[in-house]
């Protein structure tokens, strides 16, 4: 589907029975892509649509020109939504996938019916210029075993899973100029005031051993967020998509 001028990809799944309720759409974390989301998407309940899509600079949207910042990646999502002829959606983002979706509820918050935060930050934050210098000077892979490492616990790291291998792969092939472009415009992130102001259903979620978005960070969040419930999930880290898909995919049901 061409999407402005760059290319995106979708995981559609849709609804088996029909229930009325609006799709769900997921947004991955930085240096991996939809199938970021595979393991959730088995895990979620039948009548519900389910769409998960390559952010530019990722997957299948690699190479496209880069976003300026995180207003425009939620932009890109509207107009994902206008070309598939969705009004209204359920929105689910985990780390930089969060803050765009943060930023999608702030822009475009009567597009939204439900808002899942997993393992994501609402503020600026310095590591995050940090890797991206770091990258241009020693490559995307000097990066790799201290990303894995956040990304995973120990146990689960040291099994060497599916999910362990697919996360390697994608950093291992990620473009150097995606890869810094994406921190950067992440390390523009701030809706610590705009929080406030929202007033879709929210649940925040965090990993219990997450270095990256830790509980407290989580909860501060929640905190700003009107009526938020905040939700803890314990013994992973921070792509809890991968490492416990089956307490994420109930977490992201809105009867649980």
């Amino acid at each position: 589907m061409r999407l402005g001028d760059h290319l995106t990809y979708l995981l559609d799944r849709p609804a088996e029975h029909p229930s009325g309720s609006t799709p769900l759409v997921l947004v991955h974390a930085l240096g991996l892509d939809r199938l970021m989301w595979a393991p959730v998407i088995g895990r979620l309940p039948a009548d519900r649509r389910i769409i998960a899509y390559d952010v530019r600079g990722h997957g299948r949207a690699a190479g496209a020109p880069p976003a300026p910042d995180l207003h425009a990646l939620a932009d890109d999502l509207a107009q994902l939504l206008d070309e598939l002829g969705i009004e209204r959606i359920g929105l689910a983002g985990l780390s930089m996938g969060g803050a765009i979706a943060q930023t999608f509820a702030v822009d475009h918050p009567d597009r939204l019916t439900d808002l899942y935060l997993v393992a994501t930050a609402a503020t600026p934050q310095t590591a995050y210029l940090q890797r991206a210098a770091e990258a241009e000077e020693y490559g995307v892979g000097a990066q790799l075993p201290t990303t894995l490492d956040r990304w995973f616990s120990p146990a689960f790291l040291a099994a060497e899973f599916a999910p362990v291998r697919y996360a390697r792969a994608s950093v291992h092939r990620a473009n150097l100029a995606d890869w810094c472009a994406s921190w950067r415009a992440l390390a523009r992130l701030d809706t610590r005031l705009a929080l406030s102001r929202l007033g879709v259903p929210t649940r925040v979620i965090a990993g219990g051993d997450d270095p990256s978005t830790p509980p407290a960070m989580m909860q501060d969040i929640a905190r700003a967020i009107p009526g938020a419930d905040f939700v803890v999930i314990p013994g992973v880290r921070h792509l809890i998509s991968l490492e416990a898909p089956d307490r994420l995919a109930r977490l992201l049901t809105p009867d649980y």
